[in-house]
């Protein structure tokens, strides 16, 4: 946890607001995405607008965040009109019960179930000293046996809807010419040749990614085809580029492929990654690093008790490179179409024009390898990104942000890469490592998380 994210929990429980979210400004002017410091930020604001606005960013960072769902769960119940099982008459801050000591229990927010449901507005309970004092002291009531655990619903990833709905139309047009080449059997050719390319069509797109408490589980239309593994169950992952598969392979030997082009594919890879570091090339330490309001919760905002719980310091040295025909193989098919598009211009001048356009996007394509990352080196608090023209070294503090993105192109096909974002706003894209862009992820984000606030 950042130092100033500490500062501003210690502010809060003195109850100087103020102070408390200037420290959290400084930490999201510098980290944009710090998890810990936004969740701090919603207990500290007062409109339930932009508490909810906190918490909502808390899970686009941390989709699994326990704390977060469980505050907005919270919040969704007060805005129902659900009544709270203990609530002081003139107080509008529900207040918690009292302890011996006002502070948090290790800097930490106390968790949501020991702590009674608010009414608006909702805040989680600091336990500002001077609330307290405003408070009167009531007899407090007996506390209700605790409810039955809410079952989360699985995240979903599927294919985009605009590829979804194009391959339905066709597979509907497909049906409808199947009906009327019935009449004539020699035009019954002509669908039975398309089913060949459109039912293929219409049962890849259909594939979809449940991700849930239990694990991570794929099927088809209509429920076919259906795999699924526990988190605990996965023995490694294997990427395969060339069929756009992420396969999680099991300690008996199955594998269950999570697809690639499903949209919201880095969450799926997000959401793994704080699951099973462990997957990802790192060794799991003997004791989990602590979780900013990890006190009294369980030890993980993410689900499964049975699983690591926090990801593992870095240490020693990784060594990606790109294989040699990734970098520079397009250079074979490039370079002679440049030359005879120069060849063309000298030879032919009534085509002169068009040629010498189509040169100089060849004299492009060409240059560009030699900019692309074709090396990336990690160490201890050290960086490495490699390219034929640059080489240039980065500390964990001069890195803003390691995400995994996607960019999705004309014909819908979905490529993904990790993007190396610099204080200055430089981006270093890493794309088409035999090693597997998840890995490299996974690696480098840790790297980052174990050396960004020393």
């Amino acid at each position: 946890m950042h130092q100033f994210v500490q500062s501003a929990i210690e502010a809060a429980n003195q109850g100087d607001k103020n102070r408390a979210m200037s420290f959290i400004k400084e930490v999201l002017s510098a980290n944009p995405n710090d998890v810990d410091a936004w969740l701090v930020l919603a207990a500290i604001v007062d409109e339930p607008k932009r508490k909810r606005q906190c918490l909502n960013r808390v899970l686009l960072l941390d989709p699994v965040n326990k704390l977060a769902r469980d505050e907005l769960f919270e919040m969704d119940r007060a805005e129902m009109g659900a009544t709270p099982p203990f609530m002081p008459e003139d107080d509008p801050v529900l207040q918690a019960e009292p302890q011996p000591e006002p502070h948090l229990s290790n800097q930490s927010i106390p968790p949501p179930a020991s702590r009674p449901a608010p009414t608006e507005p909702k805040h989680i309970s600091l336990n500002w000293p001077e609330e307290k004092s405003k408070s009167k002291a009531k007899p407090q009531t007996a506390p209700k046996p605790a409810s039955r655990p809410r079952t989360e619903k699985p995240l979903v990833f599927q294919y985009s809807a605009v590829t979804r709905a194009i391959v339905y139309v066709f597979s509907a047009l497909f049906s409808c010419s199947f009906l009327l080449a019935l009449q004539d059997a020699v035009l019954l050719l002509i669908p039975c040749g398309a089913s060949l390319l459109i039912l293929p069509a219409v049962w890849i797109v259909s594939k979809q990614v449940e991700v849930s408490e239990a694990g991570i589980r794929t099927s088809h239309l209509f429920g076919l085809g259906a795999a699924e593994v526990a988190w605990n169950e996965i023995a490694r992952i294997k990427s395969t580029s060339m069929q756009n598969n992420l396969s999680l392979i099991t300690k008996k030997g199955s594998s269950v492929k999570v697809t690639t082009q499903v949209a919201g594919y880095p969450a799926i890879v997000e959401i793994l990654r704080q699951k099973r570091p462990d997957l990802f090339g790192m060794a799991q330490p003997a004791s989990a690093r602590s979780h900013a309001f990890s006190a009294g919760l369980e030890d993980s905002p993410s689900i499964g008790s049975d699983i690591p719980a926090a990801a593992p310091s870095f240490s020693g040295t990784r060594v990606f490179r790109k294989n040699f025909f990734k970098q520079y193989g397009m250079l074979l098919f490039v370079i002679p179409l440049c030359l005879f598009a120069v060849w063309t211009a000298y030879s032919d001048p009534a085509n002169r024009i068009g040629a010498l356009v189509a040169a100089v996007f060849c004299l492009i394509f060409t240059v560009l390898p030699f900019f692309q990352v074709g090396s990336v080196k990690v160490e201890p608090n050290k960086l490495t990104v490699e390219s034929f023209i640059e080489q240039r070294e980065f500390s964990a503090r001069e890195i803003r942000a390691i995400q995994m993105q996607s960019v999705r192109g004309r014909y819908g096909r979905v490529t993904n890469y990790v993007n190396i974002v610099t204080a200055s706003g430089k981006n270093y894209p890493l794309q088409g490592f035999s090693d597997g862009d998840e890995i490299i992820y996974g690696i480098l984000h840790q790297w980052w998380e174990s050396y960004r606030n020393r």
